[in-house]
């Protein structure tokens, strides 16, 4: 294959999230990119076979990636489960299958690529990959599945008890227990306080993490970063706060979502592309 060019997006469908038990949201999604990479170029000497030396378009590895755009009209999105997202159907209007493509690093199929969420937290843009390309003449991309997204609207501010900031200490709050996983100077910064807390909870089910002293006064923080590793179906989040003060004793404050739900939101679209 030698180019691939996007001919076409047409209107695609904006559906409603069927939310998981008794609560409901609106929820829309549709299709705000496509792109398709066909192999590059590499050398066949024996001491240019390095990836980098594979001259790609974009700068991008071989394969089809959507990006899907996630709306809602009344909550905030507080983020997309893609443990429990599912794609049941890739491909192009001549059957190709992209789910069965092998990709990078002998991972095969499909997976969720980057996702981004707007500042105002009502619309998240994920993507969806596959190593799989379209075969030539194929005139659509076919994209059917599901996304779990939560949502919410209303918070309240929940605290800890006064604990020793030391590395090992855990923290509990309303029932979610946090280590501190680390504890010291920044490794960049003129902050004097980092602290890292480790937990099975996703500091992204939060609307925010606050830090106080002994006296109740709040500690301004910002998050420095953060991780998660899951194994055998279990997931360990860590998140990383630089505060502007250096304390003994901490309590930490979660402003915790009171009206927090999943909703489903099934999407089923059809993109014209050419090659």
């Amino acid at each position: 294959m030698g180019r691939a060019r996007l001919v076409s997006m047409r209107a695609l469908f904006c559906i409603l999230g069927l939310a998981v038990g008794v609560a409901s949201a609106q929820v829309e999604v549709s299709v705000a990119g496509i792109r398709v990479v066909a192999k590059g170029y590499r050398s066949e000497q024996e001491d240019q076979k390095f990836k980098g030396d594979e001259v790609r378009a974009f700068n991008s590895f071989a394969g089809t990636s959507v990006g899907l755009l996630i709306t809602s009209k009344e909550k905030v999105i507080v983020g997309m489960d893609e443990d429990r997202s599912k794609i049941t159907v890739f491909g192009d209007s001549q059957g190709t299958d992209f789910t069965e493509a092998k990709g990078r690093l002998g991972r095969g199929g499909v997976e969720f690529g980057f996702s981004h969420q707007s500042n105002d937290k009502m619309a998240l843009m994920t993507e969806v990959e596959s190593a799989g390309l379209p075969a030539k003449g194929a005139k659509e991309i076919i994209l059917k599945g599901e996304l779990m997204v939560s949502v919410a609207s209303k918070s309240a501010l929940m605290k800890s008890k006064l604990v020793d900031a030391k590395k090992g200490d855990k923290v509990v709050v309303g029932g979610h227990s946090f280590e501190i996983d680390e504890l010291g100077k920044p490794d960049w910064g003129k902050d004097p306080l980092a602290i890292t807390l480790k937990s099975s909870v996703n500091h992204k089910d939060f609307r925010a993490f606050k830090f106080f002293d002994a006296e109740g006064k709040e500690i301004e923080s910002k998050r420095a970063g953060s991780t998660s590793m899951g194994i055998f179906g279990k997931r360990t989040y860590t998140v990383t706060f630089n505060l502007k003060r250096k304390v003994d004793q901490i309590v930490l404050g979660l402003d915790r979502w009171t009206d927090l739900e999943k909703v489903q939101v099934p999407f089923d679209v059809k993109i014209g592309a050419g090659l």
